[in-house]
């Protein structure tokens, strides 16, 4: 996931704990530093938010650095936890290891120890999300897999719903394919989604006018987070096609400082809309089936109008037989669509 490294600063003494996180924030412009003086706002924090580092004191009157971690391993046994203490000890390191502290730093004098603390904190979180991401990605793919398995009754809702949770974003939809214009026909929308959609999707100035064609997939991150109301600044989509035709976009979208898509994200929507095209045309597939048996009966009526001499019924039958054997794919998709 691309975004600022979100650490956590745990230390009972504001103006030290305020001094860190502008030291931090000087040294690595992407750090989005929060600072707690009370252990058990921290907590709160770690259950509330997304929190990629915590760092915390270890003398702390109401709770100390390894009553926190223990705490915070309870809600989460992988998040990065650094301790960094001005009164170590073997016993305290000893502890904090068998308790899975990520790391333990003795502070120091001098500017340096803002330097090797801010590398800690960007090497752990590192990892922490790369192992993250494949963990995400594991999941949605065993879930899709359950999905492509089992699809009686899965509606398009679900499959949107699964793209932007694996993802970690606000907004998907399925698109109707019409020249540069679009509307939607089904959306999956975050609660805390800072705008409405209202029928469209507003897109920042930087992207708009976006259009996803025979191409491929589309994607673009601007990088920062939009304005109240601006539209989304990150977007990607692919094209779905029904039979050979263009049937529509899968897209989604977000209005936090993403950077960039990965290239397994975007791989990973293209095998969504792929799938779904493929659901479609299956749909359609056999709406076509029955079609032709419809036909078939239209003929056996039409060849006793013609063995009656019948001109005008022979007529009647072959044009709701032409009707029924010329049906090209959709050109939308009905909102209440389930995938079987």
């Amino acid at each position: 996931m691309a975004g600022p490294v979100r650490v956590l600063l745990v230390d009972d003494d504001p103006s030290l704990a305020d001094l860190m996180a502008s030291q931090l924030g000087s040294l690595r412009e992407e750090f989005s530093v929060r600072v707690e003086t009370d252990p058990n706002d921290a907590l709160e924090a770690v259950e509330a938010d997304d929190i990629d580092c915590v760092v915390s004191d270890y003398h702390m009157p109401e709770m100390n650095g390894l009553e926190l971690l223990q705490y915070v391993r309870e809600m989460d046994p992988n998040i990065p936890f650094i301790l960094f203490t001005a009164r170590g000890s073997e016993e305290i390191a000893s502890e904090a290891v068998s308790e899975g502290v990520t790391d333990y730093f003795r502070k120091r004098r001098g500017s340096e120890q803002w330097r090797v603390l801010a590398n800690r904190i960007e090497n752990v979180a590192a990892r922490y999300r790369a192992e993250e991401a494949v963990q995400r990605r594991e999941s949605a793919l065993r879930q899709l897999a359950r999905t492509v398995i089992d699809s009686v009754s899965t509606p398009i809702e679900e499959l949107l719903e699964l793209g932007r949770e694996t993802l970690e974003l606000e907004y998907s939809a399925v698109v109707e394919h019409d020249g540069d214009n679009g509307e939607q026909l089904v959306e999956s929308v975050s609660d805390d989604l800072p705008f409405e959609t209202d029928g469209e999707i507003p897109l920042a100035d930087d992207i708009d006018g976006l259009t996803v064609d025979g191409s491929g997939i589309v994607a673009v991150a601007t990088g920062e987070k939009a304005e109240p109301n601006e539209g989304f600044s990150a977007y990607v989509g692919t094209p779905v096609y029904v039979g050979d035709q263009r049937y529509g976009t899968l897209c989604f979208c977000d209005s936090g400082p993403r950077s960039e898509f990965t290239a397994w994200e975007r791989a990973f929507v293209e095998l969504l809309g792929d799938w779904l095209g493929h659901e479609l045309t299956s749909e359609w597939a056999r709406d076509q089936s029955e079609s032709v048996r419809s036909a078939q009966s239209r003929l056996t009526s039409a060849r006793e109008a013609l063995d009656a001499g019948d001109k005008e019924r022979v007529r009647d039958e072959l044009e709701v037989i032409r009707e029924l054997l010329d049906q090209n794919p959709p050109s939308s998709v009905p909102v209440s669509i389930e995938l079987s």
